[in-house]
């Protein structure tokens, strides 16, 4: 199972956290049981048939049926809505294939085939994600109220892991011991009861010491998660997986490999650069062909030759906001003498980039994607990429990227970590986010390029 920090090795539990979770995913599943039987209800006013009239105990029969099909379906798909680690396009997945699984077995159970079964099931694809999410939601707010306290154990090496956990789990404080030894633990225990877990690396311990910390952690109580030695440069996003009875560990896939995700986001480039070709592009191409062609001479589009994260080499569309004859300026955007005055609008506005969803049309670039650089700096971004550990999908040059939304980050790390951890609603929040930062733009950008 995915999760965004180093999964644990070893884990106990508290026997109240045991009765908690399982008193939790019990009422999880009276209330996937109660929307399964009211998309039945739905779908029953829907199509206009009453069912009850025929066989007053019809609901209850549809309840039990839709609690047994669940409580086998979730048995083998987990509820990742309570998880501190899962993204809500993880958890919309969870739901479909849990809502798929429960369609599947109610047509092995039930012969007939009805328009009412049909539609109840598209009604529970609908409902079921739904759900998800509202308790997706509900948890990150408790989670975010109710901090988990632990405790971290590592070396000066593994300092990098205890910022990725808090970093990537909601409400996770962690505080490290001076001296790593069981009757620091067991002291820092006392004086902090609120305590529920400890985070520690192996290595950081000898065997012996790992021993007297592990029952020390049974004795108290406490959960035990054990962290793999990794480099600080390895992707913090890790899948575990069994090799006999050996745990082993290995960099997982990028969502973007999958065929299903590259469809999805395809066709949303697709449909949202139509859209505002179709709406915007006509008009305000003509308004700038009439202005640049009266206030300078030559193309009213230029094009250059730029590369992505891929290492594809195309023709970026912009129009043009210097004078075709002014040589390249280092001055301020609105200081250079080379630009001409409505130049300085499309700069200002960075509505010089709204061809390039010509681009986007095309499939040479994206809306979100890697950022664009000229072919001549490619090797050393490569080179970096390699350092960062960087495989699998590679992304296209985006017309907006995240490091746009993470500006104190690095370029190259921006563009990784967005590799690995792409979503729907991250997308989206990158676009609001682009867009909300040209609006308060008040001053034009430097000309210079990546």
């Amino acid at each position: 199972m995915r999760t965004q920090c180093v999964p644990p090795l070893i884990t106990m539990q508290k026997k109240t956290t045991k009765t908690w979770l399982w008193l939790r995913a019990c009422l999880n599943l009276l209330l996937d049981t109660f929307v399964c039987a009211g998309c039945h209800y739905a779908a029953s006013l829907l199509v206009g048939t009453r069912l009850g009239t025929a066989r007053p105990h019809i609901w209850l029969e549809v309840i039990g049926w839709s609690c047994v099909l669940l409580f086998v379906v979730t048995r083998f798909i987990p509820n990742n809505a309570y998880s501190r680690t899962a993204r809500r396009d993880e958890v919309v997945a969870e739901a479909l294939k849990t809502a798929l699984a429960v369609s599947v077995l109610a047509f092995a159970v039930f012969p007939e085939r009805s328009s009412l079964q049909y539609l109840a099931c598209l009604l529970f694809f609908v409902m079921l994600p739904i759900e998800r999410l509202i308790l997706h939601s509900w948890f990150i707010r408790y989670a975010l109220r109710h901090n988990e306290q632990g405790i971290f154990i590592s070396d000066e090496e593994g300092l990098w892991q205890q910022k990725a956990l808090m970093q990537n789990t909601y409400g996770l404080k962690l505080a490290r011991l001076e001296e790593q030894t069981a009757k620091q633990l067991e002291a820092y225990q006392v004086a902090h009861p609120e305590v529920e877990s400890v985070y520690m690396a192996p290595s950081a311990v000898s065997a012996t010491e790992f021993e007297d910390i592990a029952h020390t952690c049974r004795k108290k109580g406490l959960a035990l998660y054990v962290l793999p030695l990794a480099p600080s440069a390895m992707p913090q996003s890790l899948q575990s997986e069994c090799r006999g009875t050996v745990c082993v560990l290995s960099p997982s896939k990028s969502p973007l490999q999958s065929i299903l995700n590259r469809t999805a986001k395809r066709l949303t480039d697709i449909v949202l650069s139509l859209v505002i070709l179709l709406i915007l592009f006509p008009v305000f191409a003509l308004i700038a062909y009439i202005c640049i062609k009266r206030q300078s001479r030559g193309p009213v589009l230029i094009t250059r030759h730029m590369v992505g994260m891929n290492g594809k080499t195309f023709q970026c569309l912009t129009f043009r906001t210097r004078h075709y004859e002014a040589a390249p300026s280092f001055l301020d955007g609105i200081n250079d003498p080379g630009y001409f005055p409505f130049g300085k609008f499309l700069k200002h506005s960075r509505l010089e980039l709204l061809p390039q969803f010509l681009c986007v049309l095309w499939g040479s670039m994206t809306i979100v994607g890697s950022q664009m650089m000229r072919p001549e700096r490619y090797p050393e971004y490569r080179r970096e990429l390699n350092h960062l550990f960087s495989s699998g999908y590679l992304l296209k040059a985006g017309i907006t990227s995240y490091r746009f939304a993470s500006p104190g980050q690095g370029s190259t790390q921006a563009d990784v970590w967005y590799s690995r951890n792409w979503g729907y609603w991250l997308d989206v929040r990158i676009m609001l986010q682009r867009l909300g930062t040209l609006l308060r733009e008040t001053k034009a950008k430097s000309i210079n390029y990546i």
